[in-house]
């Protein structure tokens, strides 16, 4: 009956919309994926890089754009493309911040497999990351308490077979904040409180909208396997889910007109205003017009 919906984060909603970039745009885009890939290859170890997804990169996009120094983007080879050379950014806190998230994230992702199901890939993870998560958890006190204690809610909401998606993804939303201020947090000098208080909103908003269009998104297919999502224990099922996803595409669309990028503004809005409303109005078409087929 379960469903971890904090894998949600890698799971590829939070993309750009390539058509739409330039092409030194997009090249920077794919040097802040390889950026975080070398960053925990080279600082926790080569197996946590299988956990990453484009998802990390807007996190990286957003906190770098906060700070006024440059980013290092250099052209190198890699394990994954030995034969040709790829954009990576160096040297960037932001950067070394979002694998650091990674980690953090895959660890619990393992954990939770481990606890429920007591598979083997779940045993294997949980002591391929542990000894990085004990180190994360030292260096970033605050965000690992609270996405601990956000996935106890959640799990506590699953449990309890919870019908409310305000709750859960509320509670998603606090797993977000968290990954969002935890930066401001540690590099007090590079972010402003008032940049904080507008982080925490873009990550609650952020997290609203990625539980959301997942729930939506897995509906039929939990359905059909027995795992837990809200919308099948919710009283008016699918309706209204247009409305609460729009609001939160809306109220991610006013925070980042709150932050003051000095860099990477065009890679930002090219995700807020195309890819999270293409992703949106896609899932939108494919499960709520099925649905209303159906009846």
């Amino acid at each position: 009956m379960k469903k971890v919906y904090y894998q949600s984060i890698m799971l590829g909603y939070v993309t750009i919309e390539k058509n739409e970039l330039k092409v030194r745009e997009y090249t920077l885009y794919q040097g802040y994926y390889c950026g975080i890939c070398k960053s925990i290859a080279g600082r926790i170890g080569q197996l946590p890089r299988f956990g990453l997804s484009y998802d990390a990169v807007f996190l990286a996009l957003v906190l770098a754009g906060l700070l006024p120094d440059s980013d290092l983007c250099a052209s190198e080879h890699c394990m994954v493309h030995p034969m040709s050379k790829k954009p990576v950014v160096r040297g960037s806190t932001a950067v070394d911040y979002a694998a650091d998230v990674m980690v953090i994230l895959a660890y619990h992702k393992f954990l939770d497999d481990w606890h429920d199901e007591r598979s083997a890939a779940g045993f294997a993870g949980k002591l391929a990351f542990g000894r990085a998560y004990r180190k994360l958890r030292k260096q970033y006190p605050n965000v690992c308490m609270h996405v601990e204690a956000a996935l106890s809610k959640l799990s506590a909401l699953e449990a309890e077979q919870s019908g409310s998606i305000d709750r859960t993804s509320e509670a998603f939303s606090d797993l977000m904040e968290s990954l969002f201020t935890g930066f401001a947090e540690k590099y007090r000098d590079a972010v402003s409180p008032v940049q904080e208080r507008v982080l925490s909103q873009l990550g609650r908003a952020l997290g609203r909208w990625i539980y959301m269009i997942d729930a939506l998104d897995d509906f039929a297919k939990d359905e059909k396997c027995g795992s837990y999502n809200p919308l099948l224990y919710r009283k008016n099922y699918l309706a209204g889910m247009e409305i609460l996803l729009y609001h939160s595409l809306a109220e991610i669309e006013k925070a980042y007109d709150l932050l003051d990028f000095a860099k990477n503004r065009e890679i930002i809005e090219n995700i807020i205003f195309l890819g999270l409303r293409l992703q949106t109005d896609r899932v939108l078409a494919e499960r709520i017009n099925v649905d209303a087929q159906s009846i």
